[in-house]
């Protein structure tokens, strides 16, 4: 079997391809003929070093779509009934502390991102209907997806975008333009919703943006922020307390593995229902990239760590 790996952290240039023996199955277990695996950015922050829980040498990737080639029911006895049914999902520490194995595309960009929107939305900020949401980045995978999930329960949205220049916003997203130091807190003045703001989702991790949203939040106690990234090298950026306790607002880490296996299951089959019936959109486009052409596979990660890409990558065999 083929795959990408690396021995030690440090440099996108430690990822390599290499042969590697069929993994043996454990009871429960499924093998995945993996068709596509979506390139996230913190495959990329993992191989260079910057998470500090990946374990080395591993084998990175975290998103998947394909065909089961091989299962074992609990009792460890192959189970037929699932060998050829086409699958989707995502892994928990799967790239990080595990191996993930690289063997329909635009299922294996989605999953990663949809949870993560789905477990901010839902979970984390309890998104509903009438609130006012801010999300920054809403241009990115994840920030795209909980702009759909936000309209779907009824909320009004503003999304900044770095540029408007090569991007359409969807209807139903009030665009800002990052132009400006207080592009956000102008918009909103602007909409007449100052101090009326109930949710601001940070997807995008820099300081200077976050700290312009804050200053729009609503002073009545219920302001929920969730924070999905930290891009300095350090981990750190200052934030205005003044603004956060005077707001009295609630800060939340997204952590994508908050939820178990079972739990992720349930909601990507809600997400798939409503993405096949039309209610939700995937991606109407994605980069395919070669896994056997290393210059590419390297400049696709370097593209996500640096937003360099209008369109999400994944990996095919």
């Amino acid at each position: 079997m083929t795959s990408l790996k690396f021995e030690k952290t440090g440099s996108l240039d430690e990822l390599s391809l290499v042969n590697i023996d069929k993994p043996i199955l454990c009871p429960g277990e499924a093998l995945v003929r993996v068709r596509a695996a979506g390139i996230n950015g913190s495959d990329a922050a993992g191989i260079i070093g910057t998470l500090p829980f990946v374990t080395t040498p591993r084998i990175p990737g975290r998103d998947f779509s394909g065909e089961v080639v091989e299962a074992l029911d609990a009792s460890g006895t192959s189970s037929q009934e699932w060998i050829g049914a086409e699958v989707w999902g995502t892994g928990s520490d799967r790239g990080f502390t595990s191996d993930w194995n690289i063997f329909s595309v635009r299922a294996g960009s989605m999953t990663l991102p949809w949870l993560c929107a789905w477990i901010t939305v839902d979970t984390l900020a309890n998104v509903k209907e009438g609130d006012n949401v801010i999300i920054i980045g809403a241009r990115g995978g994840i920030g795209s997806a909980a702009a759909q999930l936000c309209k779907e329960r009824g909320a009004r949205i503003f999304g900044t975008y770095t540029s408007l220049a090569k991007v359409t916003p969807p209807s139903y997203v009030t665009p800002i333009e990052l132009g400006s130091k207080n592009a956000i807190r102008e918009a909103i003045a602007k909409a007449g919703l100052q101090n009326k703001i109930d949710v601001l989702l940070d997807c995008a991790g820099y300081d200077q943006p976050f700290n312009d949203a804050i200053f729009t939040m609503t002073a009545n106690g219920t302001g929920r922020v969730v924070v999905m990234a930290v891009h300095a090298k350090d981990g750190l950026f200052p934030v205005n307390l003044r603004s956060f306790y005077t707001k009295a607002l609630t800060l939340k880490g997204m952590k994508s593995s908050i939820l178990g296996p079972l739990e992720v299951k349930e909601v990507l089959d809600d997400l798939a229902k409503k993405i096949d019936s039309g209610l939700l959109e995937g991606p109407k486009e994605v980069n395919e990239v070669d896994m056997r052409n290393m210059d590419n596979v390297k400049g696709a990660l370097q593209e996500i760590l640096t937003r360099a890409s209008h369109v999400r990558s994944v990996i095919v065999p």
